[in-house]
C-alpha cells in the first residue's frame, strides 16, 4: 500500500467487502470459540460473521449490509479470526474485546513471565491448558493470544 503527499494510505483498488458467511460456516466457526475458549455462541447475536480469503470478521448487524458494500472500504468491522494453515486463531482486537468470556485455556503470567515472553517471543512453560491457542493475560487484563505447545509458550502480541 503506497501513501499519498500527506501520509494517508492510498486506498488498494483490489479491496473489496468481505462476504457474509453461510449459516454452517458460522456455526462451525463460532463453535471452535465456545469449544475452544468456553465463549458462548449466543455472544456474537449482534454481528454478522464476514469472510475474506484468510481472515473472518466481525461487524454489527444492520439491516443496510446490501448498501454498505457498495462502499470502496480498506477494511470492515473487527478482524476477529485469521486462518493459520487449517487451525482460526484470534486476534488480539478480538481476544481483548470477548475474553472475558472465556472460561477455557486462559494464561494468567505473572509480570516477569510476560515481559520476558514479550522479549524472547517463545519461552519454556508448563500450564493446564490444553495445547493450541490460549488467551494471554496479566494481572487481569488480556494482553491478546499465544499458542501452548508442549514445554513452551509462543507470543502472539502485537
Amino acid at each position: 500500500m503506497s501513501r499519498s503527499r500527506q501520509g494517508r494510505k492510498k486506498m488498494d483498488p483490489r479491496a473489496v467487502w468481505p462476504q457474509p458467511v453461510p449459516r454452517e460456516e458460522r456455526e462451525e466457526v463460532l463453535g471452535y470459540l465456545e469449544a475452544r475458549f468456553g465463549i458462548p455462541s449466543s455472544t456474537f447475536e449482534g454481528y454478522e460473521l464476514l469472510r475474506t480469503a484468510k481472515n473472518y470478521w466481525l461487524f454489527v448487524r444492520t439491516p443496510h449490509l446490501a448498501d454498505l458494500q457498495r462502499l470502496r472500504i480498506q477494511t470492515a468491522g473487527l478482524l476477529f479470526l485469521r486462518k493459520v494453515s487449517e487451525y482460526l486463531k484470534p486476534t488480539s482486537a478480538a481476544l481483548q474485546r470477548f475474553g472475558h468470556l472465556a472460561t477455557r485455556n486462559v494464561v494468567e503470567l505473572d509480570r516477569l513471565t510476560l515481559d520476558r515472553l514479550r522479549l524472547e517471543r517463545k519461552i519454556p512453560w508448563e500450564g493446564k491448558v490444553e495445547p493450541g491457542y490460549v488467551i494471554l493475560t496479566c494481572e487481569g487484563r488480556i494482553w491478546g493470544c499465544g499458542l501452548h505447545l508442549p514445554g513452551k509458550l509462543i507470543s502472539y502480541l502485537p
